[in-house]
């Protein structure tokens, strides 16, 4: 079990390289999960990315194995870019490929916003810009009202309501019941501090800002990430990539994983001038 202390927080992480021992400067990759996940949710992705690149993971404040920083904590999206930040500098990384999903890809264009020089590469997964009306209400209840449903329903009941409505994948019954499990690690006042950070949130006002070569993930039919803040994502960032999943919701690390995958391996070994 690895943990390493970072802008407060005890944080656990996984970091596997099966590259060739002898190879110098083999280029890290990261892989963020999103909100109730952790780096369980990216185990299928490390096989045929760590022969080739150190694939680093991280469970994210409060998720996984990582410190619960309590009911009392103030959460802010500064705080969880900071956290990253430090994480790095913990680990002596000084830059990734990094890959956010969903509130991780918000958090990834807030970093290369902010510290451009960390990252070799940005990929946004799974990720809107902004949480629009539509959204809030797939979320939640007809209302929009997620605050309501965490604090009647837990993480169970929340993470239920979105396997119906294929914001969160379960591919077989098996399948659903492993993720039920994985939600309920994560306390429910963790969920609620973390979803308000992005009340209001938008992040395509900084698109224009980010200045490292950049991969859009984007799923078809997500009820939460519209296709079209996708393509403004492509539009408005400069010369970046976008790939369309053609998944059947929200989570196509997960549906289309071999897809992704292949996508991203791609781009970076385009970044590093390698053949893929």
């Amino acid at each position: 079990m690895a943990t390493v202390s970072a802008n407060g927080c005890e944080m656990y992480y996984e970091l596997d390289d099966f590259s060739d021992p002898w190879a110098a400067d083999t280029p890290t990759v990261w892989l963020q999960h999103g909100v109730g996940r952790s780096t369980r949710y990216w185990h299928h992705w490390v096989p045929p990315l760590a022969g080739d690149y150190r694939v680093l993971r991280r469970d994210m404040r409060g998720h996984g194995r990582s410190q619960d920083p309590g009911p009392d904590h103030k959460w802010s999206l500064d705080e969880l870019i900071t956290d990253m930040r430090d994480f790095l500098d913990a680990l002596g990384i000084g830059r990734v490929h990094y890959l956010g999903e969903s509130i991780s890809g918000i958090l990834g264009i807030l970093f290369a916003t902010r510290w451009p020089e960390r990252f070799a590469s940005l990929t946004i997964c799974n990720s809107p810009t902004t949480i629009r009306s539509d959204a809030a209400r797939a979320l939640a209840d007809d209302a929009g009202d997620l605050q309501r449903v965490l604090a009647e329903e837990g993480a169970v009941g929340w993470v239920r309501l979105m396997i119906e409505r294929k914001i969160i994948s379960a591919t077989s019954p098996a399948h659903a019941e492993w993720v039920k499990r994985e939600w309920a690690k994560t306390p429910t006042h963790v969920l609620q501090g973390i979803t308000k950070t992005l009340d209001g949130a938008d992040t395509a006002p900084l698109l224009p800002d980010v200045k490292v070569p950049t991969l859009v993930l984007a799923p078809a039919r997500s009820p939460i990430t519209p296709l079209s803040d996708q393509l403004a994502m492509r539009e408005r960032i400069p010369d970046a990539q976008l790939a369309v999943m053609e998944g059947p919701g929200h989570e196509v690390y997960i549906d289309c994983a071999d897809a992704c995958i292949a996508r991203f391996r791609a781009f970076v070994a385009e970044i590093e001038g390698r053949k893929d």
